[in-house]
């Protein structure tokens, strides 16, 4: 059976889209691309973290702070959301913009949209991890994660999407993409 090609959008530097690129012919440290990230509290507060499998292209074995990943061609930012949360952690729970964001580093330029939720096993079930993407996942502290004293290794733009949050440098406005 034929693999398909998963086809992102590509936007400029002010986040208007331009086009489109399958993954595949996709420059990650030069194209501009939209991606998703959602921090997923849970009743106590502590974000659910996911340690990513060996096998990813981007930081593996890393640890992911939010869920979340690129927006496709065609997706809304908040249609992307609920699709990576359903993914990676077999969940779909109502979500909070928090607003846009630009980041970028050696291998990405990204104009991210963080959303947050809140997870309760006793409501929401038990969750079911991704095996391709998503190795194990662990509750951290914000405070934990930003001080990381157990010098763990976080992906950079996860990283940066948190620190957008809790500094409140990002908030949702009626002129975001959707």
């Amino acid at each position: 059976m034929p693999t398909t090609d998963e086809i992102i959008t590509l936007v400029d530097k002010h986040n208007t889209v331009i086009g489109e690129i399958p993954r595949r012919l996709m420059n990650f440290g030069e194209d501009y691309h939209r991606v998703t990230y959602i921090l997923v509290f849970n009743k106590s507060g502590h974000l659910i973290v996911q340690k990513r499998t060996d096998n990813k292209a981007f930081c593996p074995g890393y640890y992911g702070v939010s869920t979340g990943g690129v927006v496709d061609s065609g997706e809304s930012y908040i249609d992307s959301a609920h699709r990576e949360l359903e993914e990676e952690l077999g969940i779909d729970l109502p979500l909070t913009s928090q607003g846009i964001f630009f980041t970028e580093g050696e291998s990405f330029r990204i104009w991210g949209k963080i959303y947050t939720c809140c997870y309760d096993e006793k409501r929401d079930g038990e969750l079911k991890l991704q095996a391709k993407e998503v190795a194990s996942i662990h509750e951290m502290s914000i405070n934990n994660i930003l001080e990381n004293p157990d010098n763990l290794l976080f992906t950079p733009d996860s990283l940066d999407a948190l620190r957008h949050y809790a500094n409140k440098l990002t908030q949702p406005l009626p002129s975001d993409p959707a």
